[in-house]
């Protein structure tokens, strides 16, 4: 068992792809993610052994180590009881693979009770970018470029005048109602396939598309946005030059679980 509390831990996680994402925000802009007590489980062995202690855990991740092809088809549970099958479906792809728990700071939403999924792609001294899907979607749609309902284009130059008064000024694309029908359609066949009930999630995704509230964007500009400038010289030294930070919405803050540049990825 590998845990964020034990420093001697912290370079034997990092080189883990989540993990290491995760370690990247914490470290960089702590107050923004919402994870706390990260834990990697390493075996099966491991997990039996400690099982009541790992179902203090509220969330989880699968993970692997970097070289190894990332474990991208196995749906995340955050019901400890369905942790050690979640476990065993790592190991059966990649023996290398494993289960990193974790709780939150804040009480976990279901995933359809979101108000955004967001992804805030940083080319430091150049632009910020974010992509984000709106209310009843999370971070996998963004994360993962399934599908885009707004889109934002703020040059570096512009991040100390940007405010909530003239936010909307970067917006280059929204979907149209027509397009974002057929995002709902997908997302509600995707939420169905996990084994959550149509009757209880769909209500929560409107039929007709409704931005994402500016108190959301709010907290983006006061708690990522404007410190991008001030931490600049600080990310540049340790080769943060470019990098996206993601994830989805708590409440009415944006509660980003991950920070990964492009290492993240072969």
């Amino acid at each position: 068992m590998l845990n964020i509390h034990n420093p001697a831990d912290w370079p034997k996680m990092k080189n883990y792809y989540r993990a290491n994402d995760m370690l990247n925000l914490l470290t960089y802009f702590p107050k923004l993610s919402p994870v706390r007590d990260l834990t990697i489980v390493e075996s099966i062995e491991e997990f039996e052994n400690k099982k009541s202690y790992f179902a203090s855990f509220s969330q989880n991740r699968v993970d692997t180590l970097k070289g190894h092809h990332p474990i991208n088809n196995i749906e995340n549970s955050s019901n400890p009881k369905e942790f050690l099958n979640t476990l065993m479906q790592v190991k059966a792809q990649d023996p290398s693979g494993v289960l990193i728990l974790f709780n939150l700071d804040c009480p976990p939403s279901a995933r359809y009770e979101r108000y955004a999924g967001i992804a805030v792609g940083i080319d430091l001294g150049l632009r910020v970018v974010i992509d984000a899907v709106s209310q009843g979607f999370d971070g996998r749609e963004v994360s993962k470029s399934i599908c885009t309902h707004e889109r934002y284009l703020i040059p570096w130059t512009d991040l100390r005048k940007v405010s909530i008064t003239n936010f909307k000024e970067y917006q280059t694309y929204q979907i149209t109602d027509e397009e974002y029908l057929k995002t709902r359609e997908e997302r509600i066949k995707f939420l169905t396939s996990i084994g959550l009930n149509p009757q209880i999630f769909t209500k929560y995704i409107p039929i007709k598309y409704q931005p994402i509230p500016d108190f959301i964007w709010l907290d983006i500009l006061q708690n990522l946005i404007k410190k991008l400038d001030r931490n600049e010289e600080i990310l540049r030294e340790k080769g943060f030059t470019s990098f996206a930070i993601s994830g989805h919405t708590e409440g009415k803050r944006f509660a980003p679980w991950q920070m990964y540049d492009k290492s993240r990825f072969f």
